[in-house]
């Protein structure tokens, strides 16, 4: 287990490692997170709204995420600039140009007597013509091929050390399996390994299939309770929901492995699943478990 820990460590700084020095995203990552990061703005400014009705500390929890979901949209933005080559020195001249119209249109509000429920809509609204329309135009740029001085989009840059985890295991692109075959190995087989790697159609099986077993989970639970019903037998009442926590358990376990193997089929730490539940963190995360391809260890390239 200790080992295990330490090599996702010693991945975990490979990632941020890659991360610092290699600044460039294409274009299918680039819309990916970039529409991830609209929703979640989107969500979470829809949500605070409705409670800092009740809780003004949530007023100012509104500016926070604001904060977040304006730093990284720029960040994407100067990664998305550096993939063709530029530099994001230009996001000086659309943050300058941005600020100026959201300081006028938020002064021009704050001029008028009262303060409206539909203030927050308007800011809202401002906001995505300044930031997230602009950022989308972005995705019109080409992609450079080869090598430029912000990095390259193709290859995983590694430390000095190069400790890369997981760089024996042996993998296939080929999808010689049936939907059966993955189902057994997700939820028998491989339920509890979180070593090892799994490609693309594995998570979105995995996943795509929680519903449904969860499903027979609640069917089983029914079932046994409508026999307790029908036999009177009241020890059957506690089995039945021992049976189904143990199922539920199990099943969501499973595929929290297999999203750990699914990242470090991505050449990515299974200590990144933590990020699952931070808001807009998490939609890089869901880029590299469902969009970002496998990686020839051998070469570092995506394949």
């Amino acid at each position: 287990m200790f080992g295990f820990i330490e090599r996702e460590q010693i991945l975990l700084k490979q990632n941020v490692y890659d991360l610092l020095h290699n600044t460039r995203i294409g274009r299918k990552g680039f819309a990916f997170i970039l529409i991830g990061l609209f929703f979640s703005y989107l969500v979470s400014n829809a949500i605070i709204n409705n409670i800092s009705v009740e809780y003004i500390l949530m007023y100012y929890v509104r500016y926070v995420f604001k904060i977040f979901g304006l730093g990284l949209t720029l960040e994407l933005s100067r990664r998305r600039l550096h993939d063709n080559g530029y530099s994001g020195k230009l996001l000086w001249i659309w943050g300058t140009i941005a600020s100026i119209i959201y300081t006028y249109y938020v002064y021009n509000i704050y001029s008028t007597e009262g303060l409206f429920l539909s203030f927050f809509e308007q800011i809202f609204l401002i906001e995505i013509l300044i930031i997230f329309i602009p950022a989308a135009l972005l995705l019109f740029l080409p992609s450079e091929q080869c090598l430029n001085k912000y990095g390259d989009s193709n290859v995983q840059i590694t430390s000095s050390t190069y400790a890369i985890g997981y760089i024996e295991t042996k993998f296939t692109l080929s999808n010689e399996k049936g939907i059966l075959e993955y189902l057994r190995d997700i939820y028998l087989y491989r339920s509890f390994k979180v070593s090892g790697r799994a490609k693309i159609i594995e998570a979105g099986i995995g996943v795509g299939s929680l519903g449904t077993i969860m499903g027979l989970n609640v069917n089983i639970l029914a079932l046994l309770l409508m026999i307790k019903s029908e036999m009177g037998i009241a020890i059957l009442e506690p089995i039945s929901w021992a049976i189904f926590y143990i199922l539920y358990v199990y099943t969501l376990f499973s595929v929290f492995t297999l999203l750990i193997r699914r990242l470090h089929d991505s050449l990515y730490s299974g200590l990144w699943i933590l990020l699952l539940v931070v808001p807009f963190a998490n939609v890089f995360v869901f880029y590299r478990l469902f969009i970002k391809g496998s990686w020839d260890v051998n070469s570092i390239k995506e394949i």
